[in-house]
């Protein structure tokens, strides 16, 4: 598109007011990132309590702690 973010966003606002709808959700980007870590960090924990009850019925882990390394 050739045309600048300004005149864009502007042309988008006048066109929401025209139709009486909104067309998009303005949210601050920072908004965006706290609602992906909290998608994130609840899909990990899903994952871990799915993985636990097989480890306690085979007796294997379905994922291994690093081993402790040395730094000399």
């Amino acid at each position: 598109m050739h045309i600048a973010r300004s005149p864009l966003s502007r042309q988008i606002r006048l066109l929401e007011r025209d139709l009486g709808v909104k067309l998009f959700d303005r949210y601050p980007v920072i908004r965006h990132m706290n609602n992906l870590e909290s998608v994130l960090g609840y899909e990990g924990t899903t994952e871990m309590h799915t993985l636990a009850p097989g480890q306690a019925l085979t007796g294997h882990a379905a994922f291994r702690r690093p081993a402790p390394t040395a730094i000399i």
